[in-house]
């Protein structure tokens, strides 16, 4: 070997040496719900809710969302840009788009191509969000309002932080999963639901895109089993992405090492936060914690992912609570009975169901 070959390798391999190692991904957390609304019991029992700090005469459900202290969604302005240039969401990491006005594009792949030209605060890989993504930034704490009023500002009327995202209206969100090969799933900013639409750009009423910058979840090496509460290997599966750890298996089944044993059991809304009460370390996940969890594509929703760790026998497909209740209204028995929370169907989609209904629990902590 020549004497400057050898200078080369050696430089090359003290920089190797010298060197720090390849920093780990940050985990892009999952965003508060913002909701403020428990269910405590009266002393019959019945489920009425209240506010999540109310020390009140009710006793409150225990490891709800709004007792979590997650706080408030969160926002900072991107270093040297204008609000209506760009947000960061201080939870996620993700880099959301300011919008300058309320107005939406002909054509979301082609604005996709224009604001990368146009590299909006210095950046050229500007994206339509994901689902978990865009649901992200709905505020479930915020008053929805039954019919937009011409009166006031859409943005105040939108499930959405008006004071970083001003520009928004209180319409459907376009995303990038879709439904089938036809309908894209939407984000409603009206209300926070989630459902397919259509995609055509020039309906009525309207679509809206607000893009995204960031980090996608993984395809490959998402999931790392873990042993759960009583020391079983790979009782727990831990999202790299999230951060967060799941069980293995629904409720009320146990992982025996092998597969889940028993089968899973289907439960109303009080009977949820119950069992998720009786697990020591574990809680009901919130409706945003549950939609980390779902894959959707093309003519396939899977909840949880195909590569998220076998689970042995596979249980029949159900929706799964969440522990952010939806609404709350007291004052009477017909109310009380209508008491709500968010749920993710089986299909995908995400809204209100009623607590009588009976679906499936899977628990998780960070």
């Amino acid at each position: 070997m020549s004497l400057a070959r050898a200078f080369v390798a050696a430089a090359v391999l003290i920089g190797c040496i010298a060197s720090p190692a390849a920093a780990q991904p940050v985990p892009a957390k999952v965003p508060p719900t913002g909701v403020r609304i428990c269910l405590g019991l009266t002393k019959e029992d019945w489920p009425t809710p209240q506010a999540c700090t109310d020390a009140g005469p009710l006793a409150l459900v225990p490891k709800q969302d709004g007792r979590q202290g997650a706080g408030p969604l969160a926002y900072e302005p991107v270093p040297g840009q204008p609000r209506s240039a760009c947000v960061r969401d201080r939870v996620s990491g993700l880099v959301w788009e300011g919008k300058r006005d309320n107005g939406r594009p002909a054509d979301a792949m082609a604005y996709v191509a224009q604001v990368n030209a146009s590299r909006l605060c210095g950046y050229a890989d500007w994206r339509l969000p994901t689902v978990a993504e865009l649901h992200g930034l709905v505020d479930l704490g915020k008053e929805r309002v039954p019919e937009v009023r011409p009166d006031r500002p859409l943005a105040e009327q939108s499930v959405i932080d008006a004071r970083w995202f001003p520009n928004t209206v209180p319409a459907l969100y376009l995303t990038s999963d879709m439904r089938d090969p036809t309908s894209p799933w939407c984000v409603n900013f009206a209300n926070g639901f989630v459902y397919d639409c259509d995609p055509d750009m020039s309906r009525e009423p309207p679509l809206f895109v607000r893009l995204v910058r960031g980090p996608e979840a993984p395809k490959a090496g998402r999931w790392r089993e873990l042993p759960d509460e009583r020391g079983v290997a790979g009782g727990a599966v831990e999202d790299r992405h999230t951060g967060l750890v799941w069980r293995r298996c629904e409720e009320p089944q146990t992982w025996n090492g092998k597969r889940c044993t028993w089968s899973a059991k289907r439960y109303d809304y009080v009977q949820a936060l119950q069992r998720a009460g009786e697990q020591a370390g574990w809680r009901l996940p919130t409706i945003k914690e549950v939609n980390s969890l779902a894959r959707r594509e093309a003519d396939r929703f899977e909840l949880p992912p195909s590569d998220f760790p076998a689970q042995g026998k596979e249980a029949s497909r159900a929706g799964q609570w969440s522990s952010t209740v939806c609404n709350g209204s007291p004052e009477t028995s017909t109310a009380r009975a209508s008491i709500s929370a968010w749920v993710l169907s089986r299909e995908g989609a995400i809204y209100c169901e009623a607590r009588i209904m009976h679906l499936g629990v899977r628990l998780v902590r960070e």
